[in-house]
């Protein structure tokens, strides 16, 4: 290592004298002891530059950052410069450094005033050209006036909090900054609040635990601490430690100290791009048809097994990406709104070898759920092959609501079974009861099963079912097994609606009557009296439930836990970052998360903060925020490391072809600073007779940027290139159906690839409901009438439309034989609405009524049609779209308000819309409001806020929160379905005056 003595600063205030003769003193000290060593055999691997200048308040710290620099050099090799002077921020010098650490550094706030425009120039160009860049500490609080340094430090200071002990969550356990560290690190620090929060730029390491209550920290549980990021070409690494001189005799924080310079300096490979916005991209292996796709499987070879709630298991080959069905259970309407139809899928550990799959369906009739083996050859699996291991009782007191289920297999082939249990009485706390359980039985051979040891009740025990591992479960919805650990992992549903997370160890009893709020075991042992259930004396540790914040509003399901496997794991393999994280996802709010667990115990010198035990909830974090979801249903890792979802879609039938609308299976891959090239079809037609001419385009393919790809078209699935264009044609001129393949290859030959079905010899049948109008309203325990037409070029050269294969669904209540109408042909059927015997109906959300024919054309197709019927009574919060010239409604939480919410920050001009809206059948409409405001006026309006008037009311202002008022209004009907806008108006509102008034609900007349 070489080191000189700190050279003179121009800015006489950087350091005061004594602290400069310190420092030059100490640098000589090091020089001569550094000379006397015997010199290295081999050059040094890379140089640093530790710069220390400040023009405002001077760290103390700043010596002892530098000699602990100095030292890490000596120790590991590489050499280190110091100084406190911008002088050597110019293209020369600073191309003798790999890395530059900006060690304490502060310019006076405001401005940036440590570098000149040539220097901030030659900074620039040092980056760009592969440079890398280390911040310590108050590095956040220099050049603030730099909007580019911002990018490059990822974040500025903007307020320090006082000198206090907290903690750190250590989220990334593979970089080398922080790979040796605790999981929960306790430090005494100057904390600091960002002006803007740096998440979704960089990639977090570690960050602050919020909920230890640090004085002076802003809220909000994303608070990064230490961070990386490629920068603008070059690498930039941040840790807010370092304030004081004892850090840095701290052996862990050199340490990561350490690993942050190595990696800046391109000594040591670390993935910084792990949690950052954009660094995964999403593939869409099917989405054309899918009809309640509900869970999938992965095969060693990358093929994609995923269920439909309407009774088939499905097969994507991602070399072809040919769609095939293994098997069809055919199950009827009724059966898949009643109990759920199938609803679980597992392949077996030894798939390659045995092709044994599992799934968790209904029968026929509804009355049973069963757990059934069957084989799989090729892509389809063979009815006969059949083996029934369960048959449990269907969840008769839950009329309407599907089944939830699941299964997962763990360590030495043990499969754990899920299964709802909502029945009265309750089922969950029944131990001769399967239902609201988790069962846990290791499959044989001969399609039999024993029951492992370790479950909740020993075999034998009279009134008990041995194969129960957890009860007292209300919904246990989509489980994991922790491939490390052997946890199981699951999501459920409580008692009120609660929802939370279980890390289950070993047998015991959840939920429902054994616990409450953050208890949630009850020890394995004897059978318990269910007559006079009573709380267990605290919990022995069998279920680790409730974390921290749950219950909690939402719908939680289980994902995978990450195992990450580099020699098995290809390109785009989620990064070692997530190892050990377990995935998980809501349907409700679209968005997935990490949570990491406690690898160790752990104590804690401060005594505000308790000992923390192994596999407790650590963090949760959010991942893939920059993706649009519909209503995730299943997420699971495959052996490629990427990661494969369900996504259930916006509605059941509402697509073009018969499926969910924006139903998809896809596949997300890492791609990290490198992106991966996007393969997507589009046609001018995808059926019809033969022959047949379809336009192909590939528009949307490629890589970001636009860097040149090469396009490979197969037209007729024979693996052999029809096509290099990007937009050609292609004829069929045999019948059958035809997958089309587009190979997208970028730079170095990564590929992407997507598939499109062509249906040659048969036309999609055409279906419509005329009625009721889309956007009609109705009052639960109404009759509603419906009619379903359907044209189909083929079918109607057989006579009338046969409408006995018209599938009508929704979830309204139920439906009435369908019967032929002459003229126009088509189908006329009624449903009857629920009488409204349910809690909570009034509070319901809009319906879907969708109509489905298939046709008996070879292959079939299906055709499809939907329509929107709002409930008379509208929550005011479940509006499509909110603005005016103030931004629009909040949806605030109100205990007294119908559903939990009301609309708040009502300011004149703000409005919502409702879409669609027919009121055809309405002749005025009441709103439920608060007069706490200064009042005003409601229109209602076709179109647009300023289009058609169809009826206002007045809201006289009290100021009076608890002032509730119910004005109504006659509507006028314009006719057809409109767009519904609600506009609140009151010119006299200023800033400074309170709000109109809060809005609770509708109700339609």
């Amino acid at each position: 290592m070489s080191s000189r003595p700190l050279p003179s600063s121009p800015a006489s205030q950087a350091f005061p004298p004594p602290l400069i003769a310190l420092i030059a003193l100490l640098a000589l000290i090091l020089g001569s002891v550094l000379a006397a060593t015997p010199p290295r055999a081999h050059a040094a691997p890379f140089r640093v530059l530790v710069y220390s200048e400040a023009t405002n308040a001077s760290h103390a710290s700043i010596p002892a950052g530098i000699e602990a620099v100095m030292e890490l050099g000596a120790e590991n090799g590489f050499d280190v410069e110091a100084t406190n002077s911008s002088t050597l921020f110019n293209d020369t010098d600073l191309a003798r450094f790999q890395a530059v650490v900006f060690n304490n550094t502060e310019s006076t706030p405001g401005t940036g005033d440590l570098l000149d425009a040539d220097e901030r120039a030659a900074l620039q160009s040092y980056i760009r050209a592969g440079g890398g860049w280390v911040g310590l500490h108050a590095a956040a609080a220099a050049e603030r006036d730099w909007d580019w340094y911002e990018g490059l430090a990822g974040a500025v200071l903007d307020r320090r909090t006082p000198v206090q002990r907290g903690r750190i969550d250590v989220l990334d356990h593979a970089h080398p900054s922080t790979r040796g560290l605790p999981d929960l690190w306790e430090r005494t620090e100057e904390w600091y609040n960002w002006r803007t929060n740096p998440a979704s730029s960089v990639h977090t390491l570690a960050q602050i635990k919020v909920r230890d209550g640090l004085t002076g920290l802003d809220e909000g549980v994303d608070h990064p601490w230490s961070w990386c990021q490629d920068y603008d070409g070059g690498r930039s690494w941040f840790t807010a430690g370092g304030h004081a001189a004892s850090a840095f005799q701290e052996e862990g924080f050199l340490a990561h100290l350490l690993g942050g310079i190595e990696w800046a300096a391109g000594a040591k490979a670390g993935d910084c791009s792990a949690t950052r916005t954009g660094s995964f991209q999403r593939t869409t292996l099917a989405a054309d048809g899918l009809a309640d796709p509900v869970d999938l499987a992965v095969a060693p070879d990358r093929r994609v097994f995923f269920a439909e709630r309407t009774g088939k298991v499905k097969v994507i080959d991602q070399r072809s990406m040919r769609v095939s069905t293994a098997i069809d259970f055919a199950y009827a309407p009724q059966t898949v709104d009643r109990s759920g139809g199938l609803a679980g899928l597992a392949l077996d550990p030894g798939f390659a070898r045995n092709g044994r799959m599992y799934v968790l369906r209904s029968d026929k009739a509804g009355d049973r759920l069963v757990l059934s083996r069957f084989t799989v050859s090729g892509n389809t699996a063979d009815p006969a092959s059949e083996k029934r291991l369960l048959t449990i009782p269907a969840d008769a007191g839950r009329s309407g609501v599907p089944a939830s289920a699941s299964l997962a297999f763990g360590a030495g082939g043990v499969l754990h079974t899920a299964t709802s249990g909502t029945a009265d009485p309750p089922a969950p706390d029944d131990p001769n009861d399967l239902r609201g359980k988790i069962l846990r039985i290791t499959p044989q051979d001969d399609g039999t099963y024993t029951v492992p040891e370790g479950n909740l009740y020993v075999p034998g025990t009279a009134g008990t079912r041995p194969e129960i591992y957890a009860t007292g479960l209300r919904d246990p919805y989509r489980m994991t097994a922790d491939p490390r650990g052997g946890a199981l992992l699951i999501a459920y549903q409580g008692p009120e609606g609660a929802v939370g997370h279980l890390r289950i160890t070993e047998a015991g009893v959840v939920g429902r009557p054994y616990c409450t709020g953050n208890s949630a075991a009850r020890p394995a042992g004897p059978a318990f009296e269910c007559a006079a259930p009573v709380d267990p004396p605290g919990t022995a540790g069998a279920v680790t439930g409730g974390l921290p914040g749950t219950p909690v509003t939402g719908g939680p399901l289980s994902g995978s836990v990450y195992d990450h496997a580099p020699a098995v794991s290809g390109r785009t393999a989620f990064p070692a970052y997530f190892e050990g994280k377990w995935l998980s996802y809501d349907p409700v709010g679209r968005r997935f998360t990490t949570l990491s667990f406690q690898r160790t115990d752990q104590t804690f010198s401060d005594p505000r903060f308790d000992p923390v035990d192994a596999g407790a909830l650590q963090s949760v974090d959010g991942v893939l925020e920059d993706m649009e979801w519909h209503r995730p249903t299943a997420a699971r890792f495959g052996p490629d490391g990427s990661l494969y979802v369900v996504d259930h879609g916006l509605g059941s039938g509402t697509g073009p072809a018969g499926g969910n609308e924006g139903a998809g299976v896809h596949r997300v891959d890492y791609a990290g600073d490198g992106p991966l090239p996007e393969a997507r079809i589009t046609t001018d037609r995808d059926n019809g007779s033969a022959p047949l001419t379809v336009a192909f385009d590939s528009a949307g393919s490629g890589l970001r940027g636009k860097p040149p790809v090469t396009y490979a078209w197969d037209f007729d699935g024979d693996g052999s290139t029809d096509s290099t264009a990007a937009h050609p044609s292609h004829t069929y001129r045999k019948e059958g159906r035809f997958t089309a393949r587009l190979t997208v290859t970028g730079p170095g030959g990564v590929t992407a690839l997507a598939g499109r079905d062509i249906t040659v010899g048969n036309t999609r049948p055409q279906v419509t409901l005329r009625q009721p109008p889309d956007g009609a309203m109705f009052t639960f325990g109404d009759t509603l009438a419906f009619t379903v037409g359907v044209a189909d070029r083929e079918d109607g050269e057989l006579g009338p439309v046969d409408c006995s294969r018209v599938v009508v669904r929704s979830r309204l209540g139920t439906g009435t034989p369908l019967r032929p109408v002459a003229r126009p042909p088509g189908c006329r059927g009624e449903i009857v609405t629920d009488a409204g015997d349910r809690p909570g109906l009034d509070l319901a959300p809009p319906y879907t009524l969708t109509a489905r024919y298939t046709d008996r054309g070879a292959p079939a197709l299906t055709g499809s049609a939907s329509l929107t019927l709002h409930p008379a009574f509208r929550e005011a919060e479940h509006f499509v779209a909110t603005g005016g010239a103030h931004g629009g409604v909040v949806a605030a939480g109100r205990a007294n308000a119908s559903g939990g919410t009301a609309l708040t920050e009502i300011e004149d001009g703000d409005w919502i819309a409702f879409d669609p809206v027919h009121l055809g059948n309405v002749g005025s409409v009441m709103v439920g409001a608060t007069a706490c405001g200064i009042g005003g006026t409601i229109d209602f309006r076709a179109g647009s806020p300023t289009g058609r008037l169809l009826g206002s009311m007045s809201v006289a202002g009290t100021g009076d929160r608890g002032a509730i008022v119910s004005p109504t209004s006659a509507i006028e009907d314009p006719g057809s379905g409109v767009k519904l806008y609600v506009v609140f108006a009151n010119p006299r509102w200023s800033s400074e005056k309170s709000d109109l008034f809060t809005v609770d609900w509708l109700r339609f007349h």
